[in-house]
């Protein structure tokens, strides 16, 4: 999390110096996509969670720009709303992201004067930290510790990174509000590198040694649709889900304010 941070405001402070600079906030709608996500677009719509954050950007006067942004929401998925309700896995994380992205807006601002409306392209790097949760008993209980997939057993996977890198790219539409500030409708995707954002990857797993080398809760979590009086009742090796990283992606609505005349 201090990497995201000092990263974020390191590209801050170096946007702040430019000459024509803006700044402001945004407000956004978090999908995510993964082993517990639907399967039918409009589903997805039922997981959409808050998002906001603060965003700088850099223009110049031709079709180029930078923007720098810091954002802080929620994402979650469940079976129960998804295309595998039996499998009964859930759940929700928070979410911090610093990025840099490069702009390209399609039409200059030097020719006849800046355009009321203007779309632009964008594609950047990003920092996120993530940490996925899942609800249990009335309350709500962290994942990534107990190690539902073996994590740090022998023959195993180690216990997955919590900070991770992706590259956001996507496209928006930028108004011109006033003579110093703009409104931009934005739609981001988030291309990850771990499968391991709702804790659920593609693994072939064996649930009697989970269940004995972890323990009862790590054993329940992994599979809670197994019956635990009666371990052998389903075939002992399993997977929960596939082998595609899991990605994210925003829809948002950002208001800025030139600075620098």
């Amino acid at each position: 999390m201090r990497i995201i941070l000092t990263c974020t405001m390191l590209a801050l402070s170096v946007l702040a110096g430019a000459q024509s600079f803006e700044a402001g906030i945004s407000f956004a709608g978090g999908i995510y996509s993964g082993d517990l996500s639907p399967k039918v677009l409009p589903r997805y719509f039922r997981f959409i969670e808050p998002m906001g954050g603060v965003v700088m950007r850099y223009r110049n006067n031709g079709v180029l720009g930078v923007r720098a942004a810091l954002t802080y929401g929620n994402l979650s998925g469940d079976d129960a709303e998804s295309a595998y309700p039996d499998r009964k896995l859930s759940f929700e994380t928070t979410m911090l992201e610093g990025s840099v992205v490069g702009e390209w807006h399609l039409i200059p601002d030097n020719i006849q004067g800046e355009p009321t409306l203007n779309p632009y392209f964008f594609v950047g790097f990003s920092i996120f930290h993530f940490s996925p949760e899942t609800r249990y008993n009335s309350g709500i209980i962290a994942l990534h510790p107990i190690g539902t997939e073996g994590q740090g057993l022998n023959g195993y996977e180690k216990p997955y990174k919590l900070t991770q890198v992706a590259i956001p790219f996507g496209a928006g539409l930028r108004l011109r509000a006033g003579q110093r500030s703009y409104v931009s409708l934005e739609l981001c995707a988030r291309k990850t590198f771990t499968d391991y954002l709702d804790d659920v990857t593609g693994e072939y797993l064996d649930y009697l040694r989970i269940l004995s080398e972890k323990g009862d809760l790590a054993a329940e979590l992994s599979r809670p649709n197994a019956d635990p009086g009666n371990p052998n009742a389903q075939p002992n090796i399993y997977r929960r889900g596939g082998d595609r990283f899991d990605s994210y992606g925003t829809i948002s609505l950002s208001y800025t304010y030139k600075l620098s005349r």
